[in-house]
């Protein structure tokens, strides 16, 4: 997997701010919060089969 970094933008200066921290950390929050929702899936499917009664 790579981590999509971006280009330097002339509003980024303006910010003081590093593109790249910028840029990685909506990255990484989008990505958690992906990770988040397939880990809440997961979750109900295990609790489905626990309490199956099949």
């Amino acid at each position: 997997m790579t981590i999509p970094f971006g280009e330097p933008e002339p509003s980024d200066r303006l910010l003081n701010r590093s593109v790249a921290s910028t840029r990685l950390n909506a990255w990484l929050n989008t990505r958690l919060r992906q990770l988040a929702s397939a880990q809440r899936i997961q979750d109900a499917r295990a609790l489905r089969r626990e309490f199956s009664l099949e």
